[in-house]
């Protein structure tokens, strides 16, 4: 089966067919494949049945991999490759589920990665889902207002071991003690520029984000709920269901995204993980 690329959604994505990643691809497939991925935000490429080995050869093709912020989670014999489950208990014996608020990953480093990569292993069911914004749409779409105060204003990103954006207190108190002191975190630009086609999205993360800099707390807290809801809006948010054997990407640089809880949790999710180097946001 020849190459076709199909659109996912009319929100954004697309489908790849006629691949196998298995197999080595060559660089022309590479570079058609990845032009895609930067144009449409998430890639999906169905019925790859693949294990975690052949799965770090196939992330291979479209940039570096590279480790996960943490030790834990990891495939044991190919470290790269982690896992995402609800087998994790917490103290009161319930799931732990990671990655059930908006965000994009690794906000929190200096250089977060430009993409990540999942594979379906084990799935309910039914149920599991996982939503997408078009956060380079929703930049497009602000009103001149808002476009011109982020543009050139930047987010001070900060690593939180919570599974739950903090509350309008909790930021508040934390804008205010931090100040524009900034040891403990680092500043990425609001208006992010893509560096393969210099489009502009917005880059913000509501579980990362404390506040931006030069701006009283108050203000800070509104505004970032004001662009989270604003990225999210129905008309740039597609809600990806899974099947077995689906490898999807998506661009970390212009989107945001977030796991559903709505199944059966005694049933096991399993995915493979993998996140690719990216730049230092401009």
């Amino acid at each position: 089966m020849a190459l076709q690329i199909n659109p996912l959604s009319k929100h954004l994505g697309v489908e790849v067919s006629g691949i196998d990643l298995s197999k080595p691809l060559d660089p022309e497939t590479v570079e058609i494949i990845y032009k895609a991925f930067v144009n449409n935000v998430i890639l999906v490429f169905r019925d790859q049945m693949l294990d975690h080995h052949q799965f770090l050869a196939a992330a291979k093709n479209f940039g570096e991999p590279i480790p996960r912020h943490g030790k834990d989670r990891l495939v044991p014999d190919c470290p790269l490759v982690s896992y995402v489950t609800n087998q994790i208990k917490q103290d009161d014996g319930s799931p732990k589920i990671y990655g059930a608020f908006w965000h994009t990953d690794h906000s929190f480093q200096p250089e977060p990665p430009k993409a990540t990569l999942l594979n379906s292993v084990t799935l309910p069911d039914s149920g599991g889902d996982t939503y997408f914004a078009n956060t380079r749409a929703a930049y497009d779409a602000l009103s001149d207002d808002m476009r011109e105060r982020i543009n050139g204003l930047k987010a001070v990103h900060f690593y939180q071991d919570r599974r739950e954006p903090p509350s309008e207190e909790e930021r508040k108190r934390e804008a205010k003690a931090t100040s524009d002191n900034v040891t403990d975190g680092v500043t990425h630009p609001v208006a992010r520029t893509h560096p393969d086609t210099g489009h502009k999205a917005i880059y913000i993360n509501p579980l990362r984000v404390k506040r931006f800099v030069g701006m009283a707390p108050e203000d800070c807290v509104q505004l970032i709920e004001d662009l989270a809801e604003h990225a999210t809006q129905p008309q740039f948010v597609h809600r990806y269901t899974w099947r077995q054997g689906d490898v999807i990407m998506w661009d970390n640089r212009q989107a945001l995204h977030k796991a559903t809880k709505d199944y059966d949790l005694s049933q096991p999710r399993l995915l493979h993980r993998l996140i690719l180097k990216g730049d230092r946001p401009s």
